[in-house]
């Protein structure tokens, strides 16, 4: 799977998400399944950053926000153990 569909199948995932757990969950499993690569979350948090407020309702805008958090709590950590 390309990396913009994989970024694309993780939006409509977080989309759909009903608390900041799950998202978080959701960052974690995308990290996992690319094994952590920064092309992978950049491109993501870049999909996320593209996306209008006035494209989603307010759990969903909160939902992106928490993805972009997760994203950069995991960059963290990755260049920590680097």
């Amino acid at each position: 799977m390309r990396i913009s569909e994989q970024a694309l199948l993780v939006i409509e995932q977080l989309k759909q998400a009903l608390s900041d757990t799950e998202v978080a969950s959701i960052i974690s499993a995308f990290a996992e399944n690319t094994a952590n690569n920064r092309i992978y979350f950049e491109r993501l948090e870049t999909f996320i950053e593209n996306i209008s407020p006035l494209e989603c309702n307010s759990q969903q805008w909160r939902n992106f926000r928490i993805a972009r958090i997760s994203i950069g709590r995991l960059s963290t950590l990755e260049a920590v153990n680097a």
